[in-house]
């Protein structure tokens, strides 16, 4: 006797078909192999929510494509150390802005030391700059990251893919999206996280039955890059160009292989048209009495080889042009294609400054650094001017800084870039500081110093050289035309 099969009822069939709408992907292209999905994730993305587009499936698949990349791809890495090298340099430093001299003295020796690995990271490996650059890096290939605060004034890191929702969130009766618990006006209350244990020289995963921990949103920092409203988690900023990328990357790759074939020696023997049939000498034939056709043979050149062809053969070296002639082309359209979707000129992606000359190279660095601007300002909002005021209220609370309300005033010293014609920027400072039109220590800022401290020491200076009699070029000048 069979059991009877339970009916379908209509809600169960309404989330049947949703599940699998979800599993079709309405996010982006590049995370799914076919390119048969595109009209259909066009029209069932139409009324899709900003999470919907960057659900758990959709983000995962991002993150590693942009990691695996930023491994293997001297390209991908060189692109993103560029523009790290480029929005920190070699250093980045706190400028305490307050009205008293002393004070920002102390309060720079006081984050001077909070800025070292010992006191910035909880696994003490790095200092404020590394922990920073390694954050936006995150940015750009995971869409964000979190930094937790710790009793002693050290930041815990947390990658992407470990803040996510617990397992147990029916229990919690709470509304939480990806990890992050969100507010009736979606404002983050806090985020869900799980420490990651691993052991072994593999780095293996160790098991574990510990839940997630919730961190309150006061005492966390995500730098997230977000392009809609709505959008609880970020989106990495590489994404956008990440199809175009694949596609270069897998033609370069191509091209290389049939390039590396193509430089080893391989011969072809060519038969005359109407030579007849002829057999190699010392043929044999097959079982059947039937000589091998040509395209079953399989002939073997050893060194210094002579052997005897068939009457009408001679023998050819198979060869190719490859790369192909729009090789260059194909590369530099590409190029300049990813270049726009981040704000990146071919110059810069190729460190190639051969086909430019002044006034084009500095157009070119001077898009760039547009973007360098944009995400220094990135940086500065997100995570530099958070992690300041923590600790500055840090030490008032314990007494080692005075409570007075401008001693949150900072300004961020970012790297100065160089000049592409030293004379030429050098005139033309010379004339924006007579005209009025830029500052003595606008111009000592932009070339990455601290203008008090500067002014100091060229003061200094000068007394050290009229002490020892020694007068200064523009001096001797000076002395000249007033004896004439």
């Amino acid at each position: 006797m069979t059991a009877k099969r339970k009916p379908i009822k209509l809600f169960d069939r309404f989330r049947i078909a949703k599940r699998a709408f979800a599993a079709s992907g309405i996010g982006y292209d590049v995370t799914r192999s076919s390119r048969l999905n595109r009209a259909f994730a066009i029209m069932a993305g139409f009324m899709a929510s900003a999470d919907k587009h960057l659900d758990k499936y959709t983000l995962g698949r991002l993150r590693e494509l942009c990691r695996m990349h930023d491994r293997q791809s001297a390209l991908f890495s060189g692109l993103l150390d560029r523009a790290l090298d480029n929005i920190f340099g070699a250093h980045f430093d706190f400028i305490p802005g307050t009205t008293d001299k002393e004070l920002n003295k102390e309060i720079k020796n006081y984050i001077t030391e909070r800025m070292e690995r010992r006191n910035c990271s909880t696994d003490r490996l790095r200092d404020f700059s590394e922990l920073t650059r390694t954050a936006l890096r995150a940015v750009w290939n995971d869409g964000d990251c979190l930094l937790v605060k710790r009793q002693d004034g050290s930041l815990g890191t947390f990658e992407a893919d470990q803040i996510e929702t617990p397992a147990d969130i029916s229990r919690q009766r709470k509304r939480i999206v990806m990890g992050v618990e969100l507010g009736d006006d979606n404002q983050h209350l806090g985020y869900w996280v799980k420490q990651r244990k691993t052991r072994g020289d593999s780095g293996m995963l160790e098991r574990t039955n510990e839940s997630s921990i919730r961190v309150a949103s006061q005492y966390a920092i995500l730098p997230a890059y977000r392009k809609r409203y709505n959008q609880t988690r970020g989106v990495p900023f590489l994404a956008t160009v990440m199809n175009r990328f694949i596609s270069l990357n897998n033609y370069i790759d191509y091209e290389s292989i049939a390039a590396e074939i193509n430089s080893m020696l391989g011969f072809q023997i060519k038969k005359e048209s109407g030579s007849g049939d002829y057999e190699l000498p010392g043929k044999l034939p097959n079982t059947e009495g039937k000589t091998e056709s040509t395209f079953e043979k399989l002939q073997k050149m050893e060194s210094g080889m002579i052997f005897e062809l068939a009457i009408g053969e001679n023998v050819e070296m198979i060869g190719s042009q490859r790369p192909g002639s729009n090789f260059k082309e194909y590369i530099t359209t590409s190029c300049r294609l990813m270049g726009a979707g981040i704000g990146y000129p071919l110059e810069l992606m190729l460190l190639d400054f051969s086909q430019t000359n002044y006034s084009s190279a500095r157009a070119a660095l001077g898009e760039a650094r547009r973007s360098f601007r944009n995400w220094q300002r990135f940086s500065q909002n997100h995570i530099c001017i958070p992690w300041y005021r923590w600790q500055i209220s840090r030490a008032i609370a314990s007494g080692l800084l005075p409570a007075k309300p401008e001693i949150f005033k900072v300004r961020c010293q970012w790297p100065a870039w160089d000049y592409i014609d030293p004379a030429k920027e050098a005139i033309g400072n010379k004339i924006a500081i007579r005209t009025r039109t830029k500052s003595i220590s606008e111009g000592i800022r932009e070339r990455g110093g601290e203008p008090d401290e500067v002014f100091a020491e060229m003061s200094a200076e000068r007394e050290k050289l009229k002490s020892l009699n020694i007068e200064l070029p523009e001096e001797q000048i000076k002395t000249s035309e007033k004896g004439s």
